[in-house]
């Protein structure tokens, strides 16, 4: 209904002559042909074999009977666009011929190009479609923004700033390039290409994936375990069904079946985006959560963690696989070819996504537990950031406050114990003295909810005991009384502010805060220094190129503080099973040249370190 006066015509030389024939001798006939069947009768001779291009078919004319003058060609030729809005039906050649296989295709599905295409493909496709069949070419189109320079510039050889595709893959790869056309943004919008935004999406998106498969790759072999192996609380199979009773495994693969059902919808729906977004947070979930806090079950070669790991990981694998097929293909020949039987990522099935309408394969409430684990344990590291004090020096307790805190089971608060490396957890409302709370009202959004009345709640607000008001809000939600009513107030609708007394580091978020204690005891700084000595060991044992398996024979010797000596002697059982030392030694070795040295001059402390067997024997 809105579409203009299409000029149809164009004087060209080149492209699809207009198929009409004008009498000479009275301009107002006109013959329009619609084949060279057609052409044929109107000549009287054979045209069938005619290259339907100019100049040829400007030599072709004809009578008709009872006329006079001659029909010749008019000079014009068709617009461009016109055969690349016919492309559905002409590339079949239809109707004349191929019929059934024209219309088995037709509509496309999907078609996509960039935004120039607006008034140029896209809407021919729609308008000769519609014209022709009444329905348009395609149901669904993805307009795609321009690529740019990263310098926000278009791209152009004069200003120097091409960067050519071939190049740049084998820079970064050809899986980079291909994440960043489907996931490194919305389609639509125009984009900057440049050597830094894949650098980024090859070090956060393919090499960690990559560090999570070599890790699958080395704990497996290093506890020889395969996925055909009987795995208590877990399927043989190691690929689907079963399940484990710890906590972070039942987690990775509910978090896992979510992402396979999010990515699977955003594919039907045409986002390759969404899908993008939800693949790369599937793999930081489990290289920066899951295999971190398992390092210790993979270590000693926990076949639950190992099972529980191999199927995220295969699911990850074909959900990635359309995306990146290179590495995909590569994990898989390595992983997974030989237990499944399949010889290519891309010949295997898609990951089954089911209906779950009562929520217990996705686990909504262990996955919403462990995103508060979450968001406690990033409090806690901000509070000790903030303080200046080092991550590995423990520290006695914690102080937590959160909605649900209280409901977390026992071995989640141990991941937050262990990840902000305290020895104790402790609730915030019994050490209230701690912090000096207090409380101001959010006129924004208390203005958007009671309006004229927003003063009064504000004032009901300032008046409250700010102590018992913040804790009212983090057990659920807090109230206020406003003219004989009471009112409820959520954590938008307050600003709280806490300062830590001397001592204590505090970080907020919402309603959710961490305090730590700072006060270090000799003990806990000798602790401190253990963790420092673990860290140099590991170091040396990495620049030794030891295996990770390897036992190794370790001597050590301290100068300067005594400390770091009394703190290794205290815990020496403690230093040899976190570094697989066999033996742990006071004092150089009296033949070194076998050893690697090492000196930490922060510590005083100078190690002799050599591999005593391999294999975990």
């Amino acid at each position: 209904n809105n579409n203009v006066d299409w000029a149809l015509s164009r004087d060209r030389y080149w492209g699809t002559p207009l198929p009409i024939w004008r009498n000479d001798a009275d301009p107002a006939r006109m013959v329009v042909v619609g084949s060279l069947a057609e052409l044929s009768e109107l000549t009287g001779r054979d045209l069938s074999d005619l290259d339907p291009h100019r100049p040829f078919i400007d030599e072709v004319t004809f009578t008709l009977p009872g006329e006079e003058g001659t029909y010749r060609r008019v000079p014009q030729v068709i617009d461009a666009w016109y055969d690349s809005g016919s492309m559905p039906f002409a590339q079949w050649g239809a109707p004349h011929r191929n019929q059934a296989e024209f219309v088995a295709s037709y509509p496309a599905q999907f078609i996509a190009e960039a935004i120039d295409q607006t008034r140029g493909w896209f809407y021919t496709l729609m308008a000769i479609g519609t014209l022709v069949f009444d329905r348009s070419s395609y149901e669904n189109v993805l307009c795609l923004g321009h690529i740019l320079a990263d310098d926000g510039r278009k791209m152009s050889k004069h200003l120097g700033n091409i960067l050519e595709p071939i190049p740049l893959m084998d820079r970064h790869g050809a899986d980079a390039v291909r994440w960043f056309m489907l996931a490194g943004g919305s389609p639509w919008s125009a984009r900057r290409v440049g050597h830094k935004n894949l650098e980024e999406i090859a070090s956060k998106v393919m090499r960690t994936y990559w560090s999570i498969a070599s890790f699958q790759s080395l704990y497996a072999r290093a506890n020889s375990w395969a996925p055909g192996a009987e795995t208590p609380g877990v399927d043989a199979s190691g690929t689907g069904g079963g399940s484990s009773d710890h906590a972070l495994d039942r987690w990775a693969l509910a978090e896992t079946r979510r992402v396979a059902a999010e990515v699977d919808a955003a594919l039907e729906a045409y986002d390759p985006a969404r899908a993008g977004r939800a693949l790369a947070g599937l793999i930081d979930d489990l290289s920066n959560w899951y295999v971190r806090r398992s390092r210790r079950r993979f270590w000693d070669g926990d076949p639950r963690a190992l099972s529980t790991l191999h199927r995220c990981l295969k699911t990850l694998t074909l959900l990635l696989a359309p995306f990146v097929p290179f590495v995909t293909e590569r994990v898989w020949q390595a992983l997974f070819a030989g237990s499944t039987g399949v010889s290519s990522v891309h010949l295997a099935r898609w990951p089954a996504v089911t209906a779950d309408a009562d929520g217990k394969r996705l686990d909504r409430e262990l996955s919403d537990q462990v995103a508060l684990v979450r968001r406690i344990v990033e409090l806690g590291r901000a509070a000790r950031a903030g303080s200046g004090m080092k991550t590995r020096q423990p520290l006695a307790r914690a102080l937590v406050s959160a909605t649900g805190w209280n409901q977390l089971p026992p071995e989640l608060q141990r991941e937050v114990t262990d990840e902000l490396n305290v020895v104790e957890l402790a609730n915030l409302a019994d050490a209230g003295e701690l912090i000096d709370l207090s409380v101001k009202p959010n006129f924004r959004t208390l203005g958007a909810r009671f309006g004229a009345r927003t003063k009064l709640v504000a004032a009901a607000i300032t008046s409250a005991d700010p102590t018992s008001l913040v804790h009212a809000l983090r057990a659920g939600a807090a109230t206020v009384p406003v003219e004989g009513e009471v009112l409820t107030l959520g954590s938008d609708d307050l600003i709280v502010s806490e300062t830590p007394r001397s001592g204590w580091a505090v970080a907020s978020e919402g309603s959710e805060t961490v305090a730590l204690d700072l006060e270090l005891t000799g003990e806990l700084r000798r602790l401190g220094l253990l963790r420092d000595a673990v860290r140099f060991v590991q170091e040396t044992r990495k620049n030794a190129d030891l295996d990770v398996t390897d036992r190794i024979e370790l001597h050590w010797l301290v100068g300067g503080s005594p400390e770091p000596a009394v703190a290794i002697r205290d815990h020496v059982d403690e230093l040899a099973r976190e570094v697989l030392a066999l033996s742990v030694i006071e004092g150089a070795p009296s033949e070194q040249t076998d050893f690697a040295q090492a000196n930490d001059e922060d510590l005083g402390l100078h190690i002799w370190l050599k591999a005593a067997s391999r294999n975990n024997s």
